[in-house]
């Protein structure tokens, strides 16, 4: 009886009010973030504890080295211009009755797909030795995280990228889709600016 009451509520999903898919949208995406959070707050506190807790001076040996500054910069630098063109892509389509200029939102993705490539080519380039000590291991943590963040961010771009290109980008009951879009879209780029302030600064 479950199962075929399931099976109607999923054929009748379609039907829902937009307030209710928006609301459902919303909630989705809000969970995703607070459940990556932790993530992210578990693996700043690892690594804080580790290196204020040093009892042996194990935590950086001799020999480790952070990641190079400047390439760091540039990716922030990218991903901070990547947020504010998506954010006034959002505000023009809104302003304009749905019809935002795309180029805007084709640059924010743009720069958040090179953030994510130049991240993993910064991952690519730390060549640590073998044993790999306790800050090697939090640096490449924390690397590696943004870099899968960033691309993922890019995909979503993508994807939500052939919606605008297909003219399925309105602001009546579509209008939550560029919302949770962009929810991601900061969330990403707070999060990568905090990790990367995190490994550069206090580790």
């Amino acid at each position: 009886m479950e199962t075929i009451l399931e099976g109607h509520l999923q054929e009748e999903s379609h039907l829902l009010k937009p307030i209710v898919k928006a609301r459902r949208a919303r909630a989705g995406v809000l969970m995703l973030i607070i459940a990556d959070v932790l993530s992210v707050f578990a693996i700043m506190a690892a690594g804080g504890y580790l290196s204020i807790l040093n009892t042996e001076n194990q935590f950086k040996i001799a020999g480790d080295f952070a990641p190079a500054l400047t390439p760091g910069l540039l990716v922030a630098l990218a991903i901070v211009l990547s947020g504010m063109l998506y954010f006034l892509w959002y505000r023009t389509m809104f302003r304009s009755g749905g019809n935002g200029q795309t180029f805007l939102f084709w640059l924010a993705w743009l720069l958040m797909l090179a953030a994510g490539v130049g991240e993993t080519w910064l991952g690519a380039s730390l060549k640590y030795g073998v044993p790999i000590s306790a800050y090697e291991s939090i640096l490449l943590l924390i690397t590696w995280f943004t870099a899968v963040h960033l691309l993922l961010s890019a995909f979503v771009g993508l994807l939500f990228g052939g919606r605008i290109l297909r003219n399925r980008v309105r602001i009546d009951g579509l209008a939550f889709v560029p919302e949770v879009v962009g929810y991601w879209w900061y969330y990403t780029i707070i999060a990568s600016l905090l990790m990367w302030v995190f490994g550069v600064f206090f580790t």
